[in-house]
């Protein structure tokens, strides 16, 4: 989409002006993504190869074998202009590596290992854009990290502003109190106050009242917070993958009938296979190309923490899915 400040004779088209201004995401970013020499255009690290979409909803049953391959055999992908296409998109592994690198996804360490975090976003699930599931992916991915999120709280409901600070403020100043020689996680996780925890906020009552328990990533009504908070799943969760979400090109593994709750005929068996010939996702492993994020990461010209050159240009885009 253009701002109308862009002139039109400036934008890209794919038959008027191929080698126009592009207001991709990914172009948006060519320092980062690095670019294809042949189209200009900037690499995208979008991936989908081996994902098998709806695979918790065929486990439980809410669809049948053949809507699931149906499902699979149909989704497709995105060409560089986002048109969807037949095809899956296999996403540029250099692309993949300077998104891991420079924080295009969130990691989980660096900064985050060794500072409070106080997680008190709005919920708005009803509406679908302040997804819940992402606070859960942000935790797991500091546990993956840095093997603890003992400096992560979670509060769900509408943002307590004033509690929020206040909160924050008491464990910050806990924290800088300690003038031990412990380590600065140690520090964060035994100040922490033994009321900044885990909760939500219940809206039926005024003012609000808070409910104090642990936050666990559930659309059940399995705890107070989740009756009041259900956190729906995504896509790729239901396909198989973590809840960290932080995988943007799996690795491959052969089709394995234990992935399955239900059985296959030997002909839905052929189709399965033929819809993913060089097989699915292992959720087991961690990404291709996955790697930690880089502190202060520069991509030229600068020469500190350098992690790309814009001169390189499809770096490792091969066609073997697990390189």
């Amino acid at each position: 989409m253009w701002n109308s400040a862009v002139p039109a004779g400036l934008r890209y088209d794919p038959v008027a002006n191929p080698t126009g201004a592009r207001p991709t995401v990914f172009d948006v970013s060519r320092n980062v993504y690095g670019v294809d020499r042949d189209t200009g255009f900037a690499l995208r690290p979008w991936d989908n190869v081996g994902v098998q979409y709806g695979l918790g909803a065929l486990n439980s049953g809410a669809i049948s074998v053949k809507q699931f391959l149906d499902l699979n055999q149909d989704i497709g992908g995105f060409d560089n202009d986002a048109n969807y296409i037949a095809s899956r998109t296999k996403g540029d592994r250099g692309a993949i590596k300077r998104t891991y690198q420079a924080g295009m996804s969130l990691y989980g360490g660096g900064g985050l290992a060794t500072i409070p975090v106080l997680d008190g976003g709005n919920y708005n699930d009803t509406s679908g854009y302040h997804y819940a599931w992402y606070h859960f992916a942000v935790r797991e991915r500091m546990r993956q990290a840095n093997g603890t999120a003992d400096n992560h709280v979670m509060w769900r409901g509408p943002a307590q502003s004033e509690a929020n600070w206040a909160a924050m403020v008491k464990w910050v100043k806990a924290v800088k109190a300690d003038t031990s020689n412990a380590s600065q996680i140690e520090k964060v996780r035994r100040n922490k106050p033994a009321d900044v925890v885990d909760g939500c906020w219940d809206t039926s009552t005024t003012p609000p009242k808070f409910i104090a328990e642990p936050t666990t990533f559930s659309s059940q009504p399995d705890s107070k917070c989740n009756t009041l908070y259900p956190s729906y799943a995504f896509p790729r969760y239901v396909a198989g993958g973590p809840l960290q979400a932080n995988i943007i090109a799996c690795h491959l593994k052969a089709v394995d009938m234990g992935d399955y709750a239900v059985a296959f005929t030997s002909a839905e068996m052929d189709r399965l296979r033929s819809i993913f010939p060089k097989g699915v996702c292992d959720w087991s492993r961690k990404g291709v190309k996955q790697t930690a994020g880089v502190s202060w990461a520069s991509f030229g010209p600068s020469p500190d923490n350098l992690v790309f050159d814009v001169t390189d240009t499809r770096e490792g885009h091969h066609d073997d899915h697990d390189d």
